[in-house]
């Protein structure tokens, strides 16, 4: 009997990055080698487990690591956009959210060969504000968004989102089931065939460390000792849970299940009412 399969999704960014720029210090975007031996950890993993999953590439993560990224790519994993500048679509307009699109498929073609043709907006920020960015994405040739997510930290949801994939119009949306931070406070439970699992890969390896530059404040010390603290708590069992998953489960790339998607679900199409719920 064939494993019901899980779309494994990645969501590649540099964490001390993004902290940083949380916190305030002019040099954030200094790259760090921790996301080098988080994602060395994790290729082995899903090596280990036979499983392959769909990345999505942050372009300006991309641009600090080329070799990486290319070495994703030869393991049999999918390059996918998050876009370049991990700024949230709510913040941009149609034409900036273009043209980070467009950015962060230059940066990826140029490190993989690959267009990439799904699309995971930063902090799953297409909302009820945003319906235009679907267009957008169409336009300028993703056919997969995977940006929705039944979380209460994403203002302004849009409603009624299914648990399965469906179409708005030429675009599918594939929904996140659970992954991450969910996997550390709670087991997954009820994952259903095609459901959308996603990761970090600070979530794996060795526990998060701070690396802080010399002039950081007392203050910004202790928010960023905070975020460790929160970040590291139950970190051991996001491996462990996702290995019980794959002997339950086959744990596939979007780009495996394309196929099978467009003939299950292709009948399902919705559309975004002026209210943002989908009818």
């Amino acid at each position: 009997m064939e494993l019901p399969r899980l779309l494994l999704s990645i969501d590649f960014e540099d964490w001390h990055q993004l902290v940083h720029r949380r916190l305030g210090f002019p040099s954030w975007d200094r790259p760090h080698a921790a996301l080098e031996r988080q994602t060395a950890h994790l290729l082995d993993l899903l090596d280990d487990l036979g499983a392959h999953a769909t990345f999505f590439l942050l372009g300006m993560s991309v641009a600090n690591h080329r070799d990486l990224v290319a070495e994703i790519v030869r393991r049999g994993h999918e390059p996918a956009s998050h876009g370049h500048a991990h700024t949230r679509v709510y913040d941009q307009s149609p034409d900036a959210f273009r043209a980070d699109l467009e950015r962060a498929a230059e940066t990826i073609v140029d490190a993989t060969g690959q267009r990439p043709v799904a699309y995971r907006a930063p902090a799953f920020s297409i909302n009820r504000r945003t319906p235009w960015a679907y267009d957008v994405l169409a336009e300028v040739g993703f056919r997969y968004d995977s940006s929705q997510y039944d979380s209460p930290r994403v203002p302004d949801r849009i409603g009624d989102i299914p648990n399965e994939p469906y179409r708005l119009g030429d675009l599918w949306e594939l929904p996140v089931a659970g992954g991450g931070s969910y996997w550390r406070v709670l087991p997954p439970r009820n994952l259903r065939d095609f459901a959308v699992l996603y990761f970090h890969p600070y979530e794996f390896g060795p526990r998060l460390r701070t690396e802080l530059p010399a002039e950081a404040t007392p203050k910004q010390r202790l928010d960023a000792a905070k975020i460790v603290v929160w970040r590291n708590a139950g970190r051991g069992l996001v491996e462990k849970r996702l290995r019980e998953v794959a002997r339950s489960h086959r744990l596939v790339s979007y780009h495996q299940a394309y196929d099978d998607i467009d003939r299950l679900y292709g009948a399902r199409t919705r559309a975004l009412s002026p209210q943002g719920v989908l009818v």
